[in-house]
């Protein structure tokens, strides 16, 4: 009996082996491996995130992106960089991050409406100096100033109407920038919200006094009364503090930085100039003489007291 029970556990070792060694045991294997893979690779490729594939296509030669209702919140690192129209219209994103887009150097459109915008950093389309159209409509900000387009020289179609535009000095600029007769496509329909006075009146509409007089009455500072020479102000002013653009011209914008003075140090090379929003209450002699390319000049908002009559010798 035990001879016949150490036969057959033989037996069942041997074909065993010989299934293991069989040609067909090996291609069922291999065939199975291979069926796998195949439906792993079937799967499609998410190229900018699980879930939210986004469309790149071509129309009229034009490369597009269609990245519309994604839900996104930012945009992804892997898009082309050779897009000429971006279509991000009904997500998610709520602040335009400085330099948010400078890698899409060919970017004709923009369209951001209807999303829940409420921030653009003043340098959040640098690297866009080809971009003709944006869309900023049915979003969220109150305040923008001109010095957001400073890097978007060729733009010509504007939307921002839909937006709770909160109109006091802070938007002098940009609204200044609407009103220039060139820019007739810029910011049309677009409206304040607020303060109660101005509610509903147009961008293009509205006067810089409408802006800034009672702002102004409220920041000025008590000064005291200025007889004869002016008195002098020993702190000297570094122009390092404010922020210098090259493009579309020489710009040094010391806006809102607290001078009492202007600074003593402007590059000689500085087409347009601005001080504006400060505390600087006197100019003296000779304030911009080494400043020989100087075009533009802005000092309002300062509560100027005195003005020598030599300060542009």
């Amino acid at each position: 009996m035990r001879v016949a029970i150490i036969v057959i556990l033989l037996f069942f070792c041997k074909a065993a082996e010989l299934r293991k060694a069989s040609p067909g045991g090996a291609r069922n294997r291999v065939n199975h491996g291979r069926a796998g893979g195949s439906r792993k690779s079937s799967n499609p490729v998410k190229r900018y995130a699980p879930g939210l594939a986004c469309e790149v296509y071509t129309y009229l030669h034009e490369k597009y992106l269609d990245c519309q209702e994604r839900k996104l919140v930012y945009v992804l690192p892997d898009w082309p960089q050779d897009l000429l129209h971006m279509l991000l219209a009904r997500n998610k994103i709520r602040i335009l991050k400085n330099s948010m887009f400078s890698k899409f150097k060919k970017l004709k459109s923009l369209d951001l409406q209807q999303n829940e915008i409420s921030k653009i950093e003043s340098e959040a389309f640098f690297g866009l100096n080809k971009l003709t159209t944006l869309l900023l409509q049915h979003n969220q900000i109150k305040v923008l100033t001109e010095e957001v387009f400073i890097y978007t020289p060729l733009l010509s179609y504007l939307r921002l109407y839909d937006n709770p535009w909160h109109c006091t000095c802070e938007m002098e600029t940009l609204i200044s920038m609407l009103q220039i007769p060139r820019n007739r496509n810029l910011g049309n329909y677009a409206k304040c919200e607020s303060p109660q006075e101005l509610k509903n009146k147009k961008l293009r509409q509205i006067k810089s006094e409408q802006l800034c007089n009672e702002e102004e009455s409220e920041q000025l500072e008590p000064r005291p009364q200025l007889s004869g020479k002016p008195p002098v102000i020993k702190t000297e002013v570094d122009s390092t503090l404010c922020h210098n653009y090259v493009f579309p011209i020489q710009t040094l914008d010391c806006r809102r930085k607290e001078l009492k003075k202007v600074p003593n140090n402007i590059p000689p090379d500085i087409v347009k100039l601005d001080l504006s929003h400060n505390k600087i209450n006197q100019l003296r002699p000779k304030e911009f003489e080494d400043v020989h390319e100087l075009k533009k000049l802005n000092l309002s908002s300062n509560g100027i007291q005195f003005i020598d009559p030599g300060f542009l010798s």
